[in-house]
């Protein structure tokens, strides 16, 4: 029997039920903390952080006493965070990020937000320690910058297309979008929950490990969708093993394709010696799809952006919990217009409504397809190779001024993420090392990639590879 049709004011009553119930709290596990405040003078002469602060950890654990520098769209509570918006847009939470519990149970130090935007107008542009002139690379570059210049001993990173491995391998350090899944990103300013990664960013391939094992492993908060339920592991006991019975696939469609300068491909072949010299067999392989892996990328994220901006910045179809009071701050701020959708902000909302009314949205699915195909041939591949390396960019960094120029146009942004977001897209793990000097002088990285939870074996290579010559 078909009942009385419900009416809206009826319905509503749900929603009055909802918020007289309790608002589930979490403890905030090292309470004592302040502001911090803003660098002054010759402090911070690369532009590497938007606000020194103090949060102490444990007294004990094997982080103990270090200095970690925090990308500012990661929760560090009664610390303002301002996702690379202007400082009035910040928002201040109230809990921090799991990996910011991580490290303070570990016994680390939170002193720094490192900046976010590569061209930050309130902050200043972050610059390549190595040579001012030049690009600290991409918008986790705050955290690069500082760890290279000693500001902190270590930095955490965010990598959602190549934001951790692209400033690393520019600054000559190491860094690490894990497996996706394997760290939480509670706490974070999402973009998208199938391309969010955060990862460690340290000076060396040692340093980096610990890092991992205190972040990684699963958070009941946690927004992410994994296949594979992510589980703490040892990745630091590796030195000494060697890779003598490693098999390592040179991605071909990550070299030439992709328009690799001289100088990186000069670079990428001393490393592959390098690794030939410590045993290793290194063979070609291809990847059809890898080449055109940032467009795949772009049509992924545009969408995911969209509806995380439709959602308040927490994103659909998760499982997560929900800063309550964040999301009611960045939802007035929508409203009132004062918050846009990040990054090209001026354009993809634009290019989203077009292709939704032009071409129904279907480039949005297709591109989808391809993910899971790329996924697929990479999947492939590392059943036949143990690991697989390219160049983590194609080129050098970029002279600051000509960012934000006529001269910087779309597809120099395309190039030089191609060998990064295919990661991001298939969530496979992906180290980058420094591989000398390539461009300009300035420091290259070599990007060694995994099987789906198989840090351990990135690591090994990594610890090999490492060594003073090509820091």
């Amino acid at each position: 029997m078909i009942g009385k049709p419900v009416g809206l004011a009826e319905f509503l009553r749900v929603f009055d039920r909802v918020e007289e119930l309790g608002q589930p709290a979490v403890e905030l596990r090292y309470p004592r903390r302040g502001p911090g405040r803003r660098p002054r003078g010759a402090e911070d002469p690369y532009h590497a952080i938007t606000r020194w602060c103090e949060v102490l950890g444990a007294a004990e654990g094997p982080l103990a006493g270090l200095r970690v520098g925090v990308k500012d769209n990661i929760a560090v509570a009664g610390v303002p965070m301002t996702e690379g918006l202007a400082p009035a847009l910040s928002t201040v939470p109230s809990g921090d990020a799991a990996v910011v519990e991580r490290l303070l149970d570990a016994g680390a130090r939170i002193t720094a937000k490192t900046s976010i935007s590569p061209s930050d107008p309130v902050f200043g542009i972050p610059r390549n320690p190595h040579d001012p002139r030049f690009s600290a690379g991409a918008s986790s570059a705050g955290s690069a910058v500082a760890v290279v210049t000693g500001l902190v001993d270590a930095a955490i990173g965010v990598d959602q297309g190549g934001s951790v491995r692209n400033p690393a391998a520019y600054c000559g350090i190491v860094g690490m979008k894990p497996t996706h899944g394997l760290v939480p990103t509670y706490g974070l300013a999402y973009w998208d929950h199938t391309l969010d990664h955060i990862g460690p960013m340290t000076t060396t391939v040692a340093a980096n490990a610990a890092l991992l094992e205190v972040l990684a492993g699963a958070d009941w908060r946690d927004p992410h969708c994994t296949w594979t339920a992510p589980v703490r592991a040892r990745y630091t006991g590796t030195p000494g093993e060697g890779i003598a019975d490693l098999r390592i696939g040179v991605v071909e469609e990550a070299l030439d394709p992709v328009g690799c300068t001289a100088g990186t491909l000069e670079a990428f072949e001393r490393a592959c010696e390098r690794l030939r010299d410590l045993g290793a067999k290194v063979e070609p392989v291809s990847i059809p799809l890898w080449s055109d892996s940032a467009v795949i990328w772009f049509a992924v994220l545009t969408s995911g952006l969209m509806a995380m901006a439709g959602s308040n910045g927490q994103g659909y179809g998760h499982l997560g919990r929900i800063d309550v009071d964040r999301l009611a701050t960045v939802a007035g701020q929508y409203r009132r217009g004062e918050r846009e959708v990040p990054w090209l902000a001026s354009i993809l909302p634009a290019a989203y409504e077009y292709i939704q009314e032009t071409r129904l949205g279907v480039p949005f699915g297709k591109a989808q397809n391809l993910r899971l195909e790329l996924r697929r041939q990479v999947e492939h591949r590392l059943d036949e190779v143990d690991l697989l390396i390219t160049p983590t960019t194609p080129t050098g960094p970029e002279l600051l001024d000509e960012l934000g120029t006529d001269e910087f146009l779309l597809a120099d942004y395309v190039r030089a993420m191609t060998n990064t977001t295919p990661a991001n897209l298939t969530g496979h793990p992906a180290l980058t090392v420094p591989s000398g000097p390539g461009d300009n002088e300035l420091p290259t990285g070599l990007q060694i990639i995994g099987r789906m939870f198989d840090e351990r074996t990135v690591y090994r290579a990594g610890l090999s590879f490492e060594d003073p010559q090509f820091s």
